[in-house]
């Protein structure tokens, strides 16, 4: 609850800057032209504003400076473009529910509250989005029209109290614009109110979500909203983890598969352990413990009670390996732990550098290798191409085909379209390049 807190907090500052720097440029024509257009203004601060403020929350939760400055800047844009397509429709939702600015506060509540709808849905949406993910960005937009309607509700009546003493308070006979306190009603009640409620929707829609209990930062949560989550030193990862140097960029995958969640071990040196164990893969079940180096992470989802204790911390410890072809845990026989790839028995290729250093392939079959990859994604990659090559098994060693690629695929720093690999060849595919190896460790 504390990070939701923390979220309400700082949309409510972004929402009274977004006032402070605007407010000054209202006069004192109610209705006209410049009126309307410094309201707009106000509106694409508070949008801007409020979705950035968020957004570096999202980046500075997830973790790395690429994440904070992607999130700060899609929050950042999303807002500014949600706030300008809503002050239209708010506008007309109000006039045309009767409603008067300076008519009776009591008969402005459901007029007003109409007219705040499409803002607060659109800055909550941005909220959401900034996330990058589908599931926050409509609990977002829930939660941006929840607080819309709190804040709809209340002001006009705030609005005329505060407008109250603003005119007691003047100098006799001098002429009073009332709106200021509305205004900034406004602004710090929307962003406070975004905040809040788009942070408890994105709370109570969480399915599944993995927390990290032992390292650098313990207690952070990351949702599992991705069909396939990477995780590892990289900052592009959906969980970039940096305090272990001997993880790999990827050093984990967890992939939701009919509402189940998987854990695999994308091929790396140090292993990844699940309740204790070494295993290339296996099913997650809420409570499970997950290690990857000195780190553990606890997986938990909304629907699920516990069914294991889970393993005391024990970084120190070697993973004990699962033996393949057997059940991943006692009393459950319907996960089997798949064998792992033989290691020796023909070429492999051994990624060299990029991303995903250290990891060994066999070339066994038909391989597609590509950010898409069906074979061998490499989604850390950018500069590999979504489906980028093929490399197969032959009599004379590896058989490579390029899929047309963008950036070309690299044989020894030359470029080809197809060939053969022998012993000590290096394949480039984007900023990925693997060694030949005869399968030999």
């Amino acid at each position: 609850m504390g990070s939701v807190l923390a979220r309400s907090f700082v949309c409510g500052l972004a929402g009274a800057l977004a006032w402070l720097v605007t407010e000054p440029g209202f006069g004192d024509s109610l209705g006209s032209a410049d009126w309307a257009r410094q309201e707009l203004w106000m509106l694409l601060a508070l949008g801007s504003l409020v979705g950035a403020a968020s957004g570096l929350l999202a980046g500075l939760r997830r973790g790395g400076k690429y994440n904070v400055m992607v999130s700060v800047a899609l929050g950042l844009v999303l807002g500014a473009i949600g706030a300008t397509f809503a002050h239209g429709p708010a506008s007309a939702l109000f006039s045309a529910l009767g409603g008067n600015a300076m008519g009776n506060p009591v008969q402005n509540i459901l007029p007003r509250t109409a007219a705040f709808l499409p803002l607060g849905g659109l800055l909550g949406l941005a909220v959401g989005a900034s996330q990058r993910a589908l599931r926050p960005a409509v609990a977002g937009l829930v939660g941006g029209l929840i607080a819309a309607f709190a804040t709809g509700a209340v002001f006009d009546l705030l609005s005329a109290a505060l407008a109250s003493a603003k005119v007691l308070s003047s100098s006799p006979g001098t002429t009073v614009e009332t709106g200021s306190p509305g205004r900034a009603l406004m602004c710090l009640g929307l962003g406070m109110g975004v905040g809040l409620f788009t942070g408890i929707a994105d709370r109570v829609s969480r399915r599944a979500w993995i927390r990290l209990v032992l390292g650098r930062n313990e207690g952070r949560d990351w949702p599992l909203d991705s069909a396939t989550t990477l995780i590892g030193r990289d900052e592009r990862a959906h969980v970039p983890v940096f305090s272990d140097p001997n993880l790999s960029p990827l050093a984990a995958v967890i992939e939701r598969r009919s509402g189940r969640y998987i854990l695999v071990d994308p091929g790396t040196p140090i292993g990844v352990g699940h309740n204790g164990v070494r295993v290339p893969s296996a099913e997650l079940r809420s409570g499970d413990t997950i290690q990857i180096g000195s780190l553990q992470f606890e997986f938990q989802t909304r629907n699920q009670k516990p069914v294991r204790s889970p393993v005391p911390p024990c970084p120190n410890a070697p993973i004990p390996t699962q033996t393949p072809g057997v059940p991943a845990s006692v009393g459950d026989p319907t996960v089997v732990v798949p064998p792992r790839p033989t290691v020796g028995a023909g070429p492999v290729l051994v990624v060299a550098s990029g991303p995903m250093a250290g990891t060994r392939l066999p070339v066994d079959r038909l391989i597609e290798i590509g950010r898409e990859g069906s074979g061998f994604a490499l989604p850390l990659d950018p500069q590999a191409s979504r489906k980028h090559c093929t490399v197969e098994p032959s009599p004379a060693g590896i058989a490579f085909t390029d899929l047309g690629s963008t950036n070309g695929t690299l044989v020894n720093g030359q470029r080809r379209e197809r060939g053969v690999l022998r012993a000590g060849d290096t394949l480039q595919v984007g900023a990925t390049t693997f060694r030949v190896d005869q399968g030999s460790q």
